[in-house]
């Protein structure tokens, strides 16, 4: 198959191609060499081609393919770089500094992903089965709310002090393209608030649920969209306390299906291989002949070659000994405390939402609308199938720590310290707590988006 996401010229894409300067940098060059001013997008193979392109922006090793997984990790008390590659270990250390390739690299990738899906989303006039085609622009327009909420979440000021909270400058929320370079020096550089990246990204959900009618979880679809409103609501609820009644209803959507909760033999093996299992809500998918290699999860995590990314020993003071997901953790060939079962080989597909975590999600909101018989009831779920006795009561607490037990290591820990307003704890590189609130907390704007665009940098940066 052709791969037909696009590429653009200049080095970050979004508000940078859009306002350069330079009006060859605005123009889009497929990977075909196809240019879509002079040859746009015409057919409903076109259009599969262009959104198969952006699940493979997505699955990119800048983002769920490696790097926006491990950034939530590897600054929490779950892990840590050690360095050992020279890989991760400037997150680790709280010291991303603006020249940095970390977000240069994952702010170009995400920005490919949205562009491709705007391509999808304003395409006309495109011949062929028209359920087809709205099918995927309804992923497009997922793909465009996931990405943005993305973004803000790594480099918006919401956690960072005297920057206003829902009110702080996240991240531009791009609903269009440049067609031409002559548009495209019109766009504009300004950051949208993350109130504004809310209402946005609710708004691109809807739409898809409204329009998805895939039900390959190794794609988009509309339990996948539900999911993602809850994972969505839920971060949003910290500074919006009507999202809990959001993140719950989304919840709902999924959960109603069914207990799909895995069991003790398959819990393990779930993260093997490129079958979706009953569980999956979305995975991005790794071809035999179009992985990352080296580049992939399992090397940072396991591999002999890097292995940068060491569990905060830590860790098994929050789990009964008895409990089947202590088996995800053990000691390397070089005695290093490593995660060895989740990502196991550069072949697998990235799980990127499970069943369990929709549940979680659903508890978590249950339990701050006062649904706590809910809320219990679907950690129950979870613990009966895990090795553990089931709970008789329920706090937040517990709920939180069993959240972290479930999804360790598969990239949602960061985002539970900062929504819950806690400090990022201190590691082996990093010897003191950097308190909530600070600075650091947002990977500054990149260097090269700053020169392009005069886009307002982070504070503190």
């Amino acid at each position: 198959m052709k791969r037909l996401y696009i590429q653009l010229l200049f080095g970050l894409l979004s508000a940078s191609a859009i306002v350069s300067c330079s009006q060859d940098a605005l123009e889009p060059e497929l990977t075909t060499e196809r240019d879509l001013d002079k040859n746009p997008i015409a057919t409903e193979t076109d259009m599969q081609y262009l959104v198969m392109g952006m699940y493979k922006k997505m699955r990119a090793a800048e983002y769920y393919g490696r790097d926006y997984i491990l950034f939530n990790e590897c600054r929490t008390d779950n892990a840590y770089s050690a360095g050992y590659s020279n890989r991760f270990r400037n997150v680790s250390e709280m010291n991303v500094l603006i020249t940095a390739a970390y977000p240069a690299d994952t702010w170009r990738t995400i920005y490919q992903v949205i562009l491709n899906a705007n391509y999808a989303i304003h395409a006309e006039g495109i011949t062929g089965d028209e359920n087809t085609i709205k099918d995927y622009q309804g992923q497009a327009y997922l793909a465009r709310a996931v990405a943005h909420f993305d973004l803000a979440k790594l480099f918006g000021q919401q956690h960072v002090d005297g920057q206003g909270g829902a009110n702080a400058l996240t991240i531009p929320y791009v609903t269009t393209y440049p067609k031409n370079a002559q548009e495209g020096l019109a766009f504009g550089a300004e950051r949208n608030t993350l109130a504004e990246v809310r209402t946005k990204a609710y708004a691109d959900i809807d739409k898809a649920i409204e329009m998805i009618q895939n039900t390959n979880p190794k794609y988009f679809t509309k339990e996948a969209a539900y999911g993602f409103k809850s994972r969505m609501a839920l971060y949003f609820a910290t500074f919006f306390p009507e999202d809990w009644q959001i993140a719950y209803d989304a919840a709902k959507e999924v959960i109603s299906g069914g207990d799909r909760v895995i069991g003790n033999l398959e819990f393990i093996r779930q993260y093997e291989g490129n079958v979706p299992d009953a569980n999956t809500v979305f995975q991005l998918s790794m071809p035999s002949n179009d992985n990352l290699g080296n580049d992939c999860l399992s090397e940072m995590y396991n591999g002999l070659n890097y292995g940068d990314i060491v569990a905060q020993d830590t860790i098994t003071s929050i789990f009964e000994d008895e409990d089947i997901r202590t088996q995800v953790y053990g000691y390397d060939a070089y005695e290093d405390f490593k995660n060895l079962k989740k990502y196991p080989t550069y072949s697998d597909d990235v799980i990127v939402m499970r069943y369990e975590e929709v549940l979680l999600n659903g508890a978590e909101a249950a339990f701050h609308l006062g649904k706590l018989d809910e809320a219990l009831e679907f950690v129950n779920y979870i613990r009966a199938k895990r090795n553990v006795e089931a709970w008789t009561s329920i706090t937040l607490e517990d709920l939180l720590e069993e959240r972290r037990r479930e999804l360790m290591f598969e990239g949602l820990r960061f985002d539970d310290l900062m929504r819950t307003k806690q400090d990022v704890p201190p590691n082996p590189v990093l010897l003191e707590d950097v308190a909530y609130g600070s600075y650091k907390i947002a990977f500054p704007i990149p260097l090269g988006e700053i020169n392009a665009s005069g886009m307002k940098q982070n504070s503190g940066y």
